[in-house]
């Protein structure tokens, strides 16, 4: 059974088209019936419970290639299309998709861009907004309408694909996505470094920057273990590598080489952190400020490593924690209070977004926190492509 941030819909829809998609929204705004669009159902926990929901609309059905032309690097699917068959085709080409999906098996196009997912490779490629060319959705009405194209420098008009980035279904469903391709890297390496202290953690991040090196990936395991992934060409990851090494011991740190299995192991905490655990939160402030250590009191769930990219501003962490009976949920430290020390370790600057929250406790957290400055033109947004409500209705922030 689908149970949508704790909410179990009266029915589930599967079209199988994207006509199929648009006949089913246009029958649901008839009936002025609230809904939300499924994929993979792979953060089904991310936000608030939804204020009402009739119907789920389930997208793995729409999975085709719609075009796909690899001399344009850019690649056009239907948005339940998982990840993991993606890649099998763009493979057979030299070509990836680099957004870090937790679980590309059963991740989905549309979901991802949906939630805006992201991991460590964020670093060297952006987020979704940085890859996506164009978008194909259903508005609430079931009328269809596409914003973007098929090439990648494409600026005339509204930007309705970066609009759809991180919308949570509370705009419309997502049917098909232009993304751009990058190539598979001939070489891949990680140098691991060591530290007993934060501080020259910081010295690394900033002279990773000042002589200009580009890693795949910068990210902090359990607040002390620095993993450092570079990407490219053999001679340019060779020369990078190099480089990193000459950085790493006057900031009080040890370099060693991870073997590919070892490697592998660590990006495979990283995913874990992002995926499992009863709680998961999101830390993010601006680089300067020690997201690192913002919830280094709280007891990380197992298996479960705290994960953090400071080149980013963004800690990531899953813990345990009981609810019992009206009290608040208490890991080590209530979570309601959990804001509070991300502000005052982030000096203010530092927000918290709960990825996962149990069921027992959604009525005792916000998973968003306090609207943003921009809530108003978010409420306008949603009032012009929603007005009656049915999208995902108060999953998002602020309650869109």
């Amino acid at each position: 059974m689908i149970s949508v941030a704790g909410v179990t819909p009266r029915d589930v829809a599967t079209p199988r088209t994207v006509p199929e998609l648009a006949d089913t929204v246009r029958e649901l705004h008839a009936a002025r019936k609230p809904f939300a669009l499924v994929g993979g159902g792979t953060h089904l926990e991310l936000g608030n419970a939804p204020r009402a929901l009739d119907t789920v609309i389930r997208t793995l059905a729409l999975d085709a290639v719609v075009d796909y032309t690899p001399e344009d690097q850019t690649v056009t699917v239907e948005g339940g299309m998982t990840f993991a068959e993606l890649d099998r085709i763009l493979a057979e080409h030299g070509q990836m998709l680099p957004l870090d999906v937790a679980d590309r098996a059963r991740a989905t196009v549309g979901g991802v861009v949906a939630v805006n997912a992201y991991g460590r490779r964020r670093q060297r490629y952006g987020t979704a907004k940085d890859l996506i060319v164009g978008v194909g959705i259903v508005r609430a009405d079931g009328v269809r309408a596409r914003g973007g194209g098929k090439v990648v420098k494409n600026v005339a008009g509204f930007d309705l694909p970066k609009l759809m980035v991180g919308s949570l279904g509370t705009l419309g469903a997502i049917a098909t996505v232009t993304f751009r391709l990058y190539p598979i890297p001939a070489a891949t390496r990680a140098v691991l470094l060591q530290f007993t202290a934060v501080e020259p953690i910081g010295d690394v991040a900033r002279e990773i920057v000042a002589r200009r090196l580009e890693p795949e990936s910068v990210a902090l395991y359990n607040y002390r273990t620095l993993v450092v992934t570079f990407s490219g060409t053999a001679a340019g990851v060779d020369a990078q590598m190099r480089a990193l090494i000459d950085i790493a011991s006057p900031c009080g740190a040890e370099p060693s080489e991870l073997s590919q299995l070892e490697r592998e192991a660590y990006e495979q905490r990283e995913r874990a952190v992002r995926r499992d655990g009863p709680w998961r939160l999101r830390v993010i402030a601006p680089p300067s400020e020690p997201v690192v250590t913002a919830v280094g009191g709280v007891a990380a769930a197992p298996m479960a490593v705290p994960v953090a990219y400071p080149m980013l501003g963004v800690g990531l962490h899953a813990f345990s924690a009981t609810v019992e009976g009206d009290a608040a949920a208490q890991p080590d430290r209530p979570v309601r209070d959990l804001r509070e020390t991300v502000a005052r370790a982030t000096h203010g600057r530092g927000h918290v977004v709960f990825d996962a929250i149990p069921d027992a406790a959604r009525s005792l957290v916000d998973a968003w926190g306090p609207p943003p400055p921009a809530f108003e033109l978010m409420l306008a947004m949603k009032a012009k492509f929603d007005p009656h409500g049915l999208c995902n209705p108060g999953r998002f922030i602020g309650g869109l």
